[in-house]
């Protein structure tokens, strides 16, 4: 499973990146939200962890940008704001979840992580089962 995190906090970036590593995921860091959309193209990610507010483009931006790359992304946000209305504005814009930094339940997170992991593969194994009956039936 490929992860990438996008945060403009490199302690934040350093400490997600250490526990996901830790848990067997590929992760890869960013602190640019532009970059992290120029990464989605080039490695098309299953799982995105970004911070809700980053200079240049918000982290519901991000999520929309990162959708219309890949719509299947499954996309966690984190914020160190306690501003309701951006986390319904992620929740509606598609984002599976959402944590307040700092991150106090690592556990919790890491159990979101796995389920959303679980969620990537079931989907991917019925878009492959998908393509054998489209492959039988033609």
């Amino acid at each position: 499973m490929n992860i990438l995190i996008v945060d403009d906090e490199e302690e934040i970036l350093k400490m997600l990146k250490r526990h996901l590593e830790l848990e067997g995921y590929d992760v890869s860091t960013t602190p640019d939200p532009f970059e992290a959309v120029e990464l989605m193209k080039e490695n098309l990610f299953n799982m995105v962890v970004s911070d809700i507010r980053m200079p240049g483009m918000s982290g519901v931006e991000l999520l929309r940008e990162l959708r219309s790359v890949n719509p299947l992304v499954n996309i966690i946000i984190i914020t160190g704001y306690s501003n309701m209305s951006y986390v319904v504005d992620c929740l509606a814009s598609g984002a599976v979840d959402y944590f307040t930094k700092p991150i106090r339940d690592m556990d919790l997170f890491l159990q979101v992580i796995g389920e959303t992991q679980k969620r990537v593969e079931r989907w991917t194994n019925a878009m492959e089962i998908g393509k054998s009956y489209e492959k039988a039936a033609s």
